[in-house]
């Protein structure tokens, strides 16, 4: 009888460190997750004011996004697991650059063009390619965070679910392609 207890002990305490483990990876995910759809959401914000606004709250949403961008910076450099987890930080890294160079550099000349009355067709053509360069750029960096996010998930039993930011994400691209 001792040893069905000790084997019955040993089973659920290796089901208790695996629902630990996942447990962990899940929070791990959701944290990166989560800031990055604070961003990506903020970036929506972004595009409505260039279309409803003007100059003066396009240049104000797009400096709060580097400020936000620095703080989820600052946060993804703290973040820690205790694991491999298959590039996904790195890959969360290198998003977060390339959105604090975009909308540092890139964006500020966007909105300022955009906003030129004096502006003419060859001002819109550099938007225009501006913005498919920086889509396309950004497409690279988000696939290879999706294959680690991915590969992170099936190592640790968990289901990547596709959200609607995502999915808006997918629709304006094939718009630029």
């Amino acid at each position: 009888m001792k040893k069905i207890v000790l084997i019955f002990v040993a089973a659920v305490s290796v089901a208790s460190c695996s629902f630990m483990d996942r447990k962990k990876a899940t929070d791990y995910n959701n944290e990166i997750v989560t800031e990055q759809s604070k961003i990506i959401k903020s970036v929506f914000e972004l595009v409505n004011i260039m279309q409803t606004s003007d100059s003066l709250a396009a240049q104000q949403k797009r400096e709060e996004l580097v400020t936000m961008v620095d703080a989820a910076i600052k946060k993804a450099d703290a973040l820690s697991y205790n694991g491999d987890d298959k590039g996904m930080k790195e890959g969360y890294q290198k998003l977060l650059q390339y959105y604090k160079k975009t909308m540092s550099e890139d964006y500020a000349q966007i909105i300022a063009i955009s906003f030129d009355k004096n502006a003419d067709a060859d001002d819109a053509q550099l938007i225009q390619d501006k913005v498919s360069e920086i889509a396309s750029a950004e497409r690279v960096l988000d696939e290879k965070f999706q294959a680690a996010q991915k590969a992170f998930a099936k190592a640790h039993d968990m289901e990547v679910q596709e959200n609607e930011l995502q999915q808006k994400i997918d629709e304006i691209n094939s718009e630029t392609n």
